[in-house]
């Protein structure tokens, strides 16, 4: 599949998810309020969505130029691995123990290995039958993506906090 097809199929899957994840959002208010740990949180997911879907697209601007490809995926590693790193307190205070665990050993490396592909793809020494950088960094995006859907099962799922009640005057 030609890489510039394969990162439109994944830009359209991550931004297809972030719109299914505003509407989980709409339906809970305590992941609308901006002041609160969950409405940190709703953001927090948001970007595992924007993050990789945003890398995607822009690697299509041009596929046969490195850099523009690299640029952009060096940033989703690093802002992936900040909003992972971040995302991982606010999952276990909303009372989720298995994803974030697997959040902080799965997701927060991978993020980590797509920010030093793209900075060294040079790494990954291609061979007459192995894949370059461009389409290991495509399978990373996958999976990526199914983590992302996860994380956001796992906000969606997570208790609703009492609303604290306010006595009229």
């Amino acid at each position: 599949m030609d890489s510039s097809a394969f990162f439109g199929v994944v830009s359209t899957v991550d931004f297809a998810l972030l719109g299914l994840w505003w509407v989980a959002v709409q339906a809970r208010p305590d992941l609308r309020s901006r002041e609160s740990r969950n409405g940190r949180m709703a953001y927090l997911v948001s970007l595992q969505f924007v993050v990789p879907g945003t890398a995607a697209l822009l690697a299509q601007v041009s596929p046969q130029l490195g850099a523009v490809w690299r640029v952009s995926f060096v940033l989703a590693g690093l802002c992936g691995a900040v909003s992972i790193a971040l995302l991982v307190p606010a999952l276990i205070s909303s009372g989720e123990r298995s994803v974030p665990r697997f959040l902080r050993f799965g997701a927060l490396p991978l993020y980590a290995v797509i920010a030093v592909i793209a900075v060294v793809p040079g790494i990954l020494r291609p061979g007459p039958s192995s894949l370059g950088a461009l389409q290991v960094e495509g399978l990373f995006f996958c999976v990526i993506t199914f983590l992302s859907a996860q994380i956001a099962w796992a906000a969606a799922m997570s208790p609703v906090p009492e609303m604290k009640e306010t006595a009229a005057v």
